[in-house]
């Protein structure tokens, strides 16, 4: 019997102490840039199990030999940072958008996976159906990434028809990627203050190079930068995601499939801190207080995420609660949509909007600046 507790508590120790190596070693990843050492990125990824892990263990420890929950508290002493970034530790509390002081705004970003245009037979019900939501949350400044618009006939033209029909007369569009002259792929940010100048800066070579744009919006005295981007994404196509399936099964042709799938998030992971990179040098230049808004594809737990966040704030986390999911497909717990703002603005309030009508979650921040 002492036998078995001896063996049984050196099963758990030993279980224990590997999750602990494995949560610092992605709580590294903040640290290391992917061009240096890609793999320790994909472990940014399973943070949240591993977290999980850790918190079970400390209470495991509590209630059976609390000596040894000294081993997860310290870890997530040391991983504090990582940790902070992923939780709101804040009661859940609905903020009513429509409800501004006079001297605040509210900011929105939306990665409208080009209003279904590909997913659907018919996309105008999902396009119309976005204008609603938007307009529900009184927008005065709205960021857009996978944004399609088109001078086609009997197509659509969303960049008039959105500034028409929800009152957002300013704007700057990127077309990083367009057909024919007259059909157009990028980000675009709307305003209803006007834009004193704006730009973009490309973030990657090549064909499928998106940008980073901003836009000078002028409030009042004041001039404010808004920042817009898409960054990398692991541009899965519908054999990657059957390879996923196969992963998910455990079927015979898993190694085949994990190996393409680990190429293609490889490249990513390498090409995000890049243009990481180029966005927080930007973002230090600026002559403004910045509002940096986007789909970065890439966790709270990465190099990408600290990189841009640098020393602003990140909504979420300031008026925000719980994981703050934003991304409807693969795993429940992954928040890749961000509002970044400048130490100058008072945050004060944040809404994740539920809802399917793109892969993508909308995030919505009111700000003020001091």
């Amino acid at each position: 019997m002492k036998f078995l507790r001896l063996f049984t508590k050196g099963f758990f120790l030993t279980v224990n102490v590997v999750a602990v190596l494995f949560f610092l070693l992605a709580c590294l990843a903040p640290l290391i840039s992917p061009v240096s050492f890609w793999p320790i990125s994909f472990l940014t990824l399973g943070f949240p199990l591993l977290l999980a892990i850790l918190l079970l263990f400390l209470l495991f420890w509590l209630i059976f030999d609390p000596k040894y929950a000294l081993i997860p508290l310290v870890a997530l002493l040391l991983g504090w940072k990582s940790v902070s970034s992923f939780f709101a530790l804040r009661w859940p509390k609905e903020w009513d958008t429509r409800k501004k002081e006079d001297d605040s705004f509210n900011i929105m970003s939306y990665n409208v996976a080009l209003f279904g245009l590909y997913t659907k037979k018919d996309s105008k019900p999902t396009r119309e159906a976005m204008f609603k939501l938007i307009d529900e949350q009184q927008p005065d400044v709205l960021c857009m990434q996978d944004f399609y618009t088109s001078e086609k006939k009997d197509d659509f033209n969303n960049r008039e028809d959105i500034s028409h029909i929800l009152d957002l007369p300013f704007r700057f569009f990127s077309s990083d990627f367009n057909r024919n002259g007259n059909q157009h792929w990028g980000s675009i940010i709307f305003s209803k203050f006007p834009i004193l100048q704006s730009d973009k800066v490309k973030l990657s070579p090549g064909p499928l190079g998106e940008s980073l744009i901003f836009a000078d919006i002028v409030r009042g005295e004041d001039t404010i930068r808004i920042v817009n981007m898409h960054l990398e994404s692991y541009r899965f196509n519908t054999q990657d995601y059957q390879s996923i399936e196969k992963i998910k099964k455990q079927e015979d042709s898993v190694l085949v499939a994990a190996k393409g799938i680990m190429y293609k998030m490889r490249d990513a992971y390498v090409r995000r801190s890049r243009q990481a990179n180029i966005v927080a040098d930007f973002i230090r230049t600026s002559p403004h207080p910045v509002i940096v808004c986007g789909d970065f594809n890439d966790t709270p737990a990465s190099y990408t995420y600290f990189t841009i966040k640098g020393n602003l704030q990140d909504a979420f986390l300031k008026r925000g609660s719980g994981i703050g999911r934003t991304f409807n497909g693969l795993s429940p717990t992954l928040r890749i949509d961000y509002i970044f703002a400048d130490r100058a603005f008072t945050i004060n309030g944040f809404k994740t909007v539920h809802s399917d009508l793109s892969d993508h979650r909308p995030v919505i921040a009111n700000v003020t600046l001091r």
